[in-house]
């Protein structure tokens, strides 16, 4: 007759076979997966949700009180309050992308090296096309030949050819509907969407109210121009441009935050 196991015994190996705690979405591993505890929760809300939210009605109250002043001090080219905030947001975004390729997690992943890069090119060059290249600090004239395919006579490109403007903005407005909007919407009702390497890439929950706001400004100014509904700002592209910025360096918030939790993880995991 076969002995019956002790209790005893069944405890200790039940207490000696724990499973190991899942890891982190590393590019470098495999699963399972372990969502990120770093990424912005309802403490942090004043900054991804009050900020975009106070803005936006401060610059709709402001419009209504006093269109003169909003003409002649927000949407100025260059030294406008939208437009030198957008050159603002985008060099913190530049600087922390910048930071990222410093790390030696990002340089041994090559996607995760490469999606940096590509982060930091695209800073790069917003941050230098806001202010066109510096013309707007320093004001110098504008070659003869360059202005001549130049809409506004600057030396920027985002003024010349569509590839260079709309090309780049549709992308990047696909690309926070997607990322902003439809996956972490998706993740609510399916975890699985997050549970998988490209965890690490994808836009925190925390950035919906950016996306919302940004592309939600845009609709607005599309029934506008149709009649469909009165104008809700005066060049609500410069508005559409902040919240596409800002979201853009939430994104690399979050990402250089993921990183570092990474990188503790595998500090303190047993060798």
């Amino acid at each position: 007759m076969q002995k019956p196991t002790s209790s005893k015994s069944s405890s200790k190996s039940s207490t000696t076979s724990k499973p190991a705690r899942p890891h982190l979405p590393d590019p470098a591993t495999e699963g399972p997966y372990r969502p990120f505890t770093t990424d912005p929760k309802w403490n942090e809300a004043w900054w991804w949700l009050g900020v975009p939210v106070l803005v936006l009605l401060a610059l709709i109250a402001v419009f209504r009180i006093d269109p003169r002043w909003y003409t002649d001090w927000i949407i100025p080219e260059g030294y406008g309050v939208l437009e030198f905030s957008q050159f603002a947001i985008v060099l913190l975004a530049l600087a922390l992308a910048a930071g990222l390729l410093l790390k030696p997690f990002v340089r041994r992943r090559p996607f995760v090296l490469t999606v940096t890069i590509i982060a930091a090119l695209s800073c790069f060059y917003i941050a230098g096309e806001e202010m066109t290249w510096g013309q707007h600090f320093f004001h110098w004239n504008t070659p003869e030949y360059w202005a001549a395919v130049n809409r506004q006579e600057e030396t920027n490109l985002h003024n010349t050819y569509a590839i260079f403007d709309k090309w780049p903005r549709a992308i990047l407005e696909l690309g926070v509907l997607i990322g902003g909007i439809l996956i972490p919407v998706a993740a609510t009702f399916d975890p699985r969407v997050r549970a998988n390497r490209l965890s690490l890439f994808l836009p925190a929950a925390a950035q919906i109210p950016t996306a919302i706001i940004a592309l939600g400004t845009k609709a607005a100014d599309m029934l506008s121009q149709k009649g469909y509904v009165g104008e809700l700002l005066q060049r609500p592209s410069e508005t559409i441009e902040l919240y596409l910025y800002f979201f853009i360096l939430a994104y690399l918030i979050v990402f250089a935050r993921r990183i570092r939790e990474i990188e503790a993880a595998e500090h303190t995991a047993p060798k």
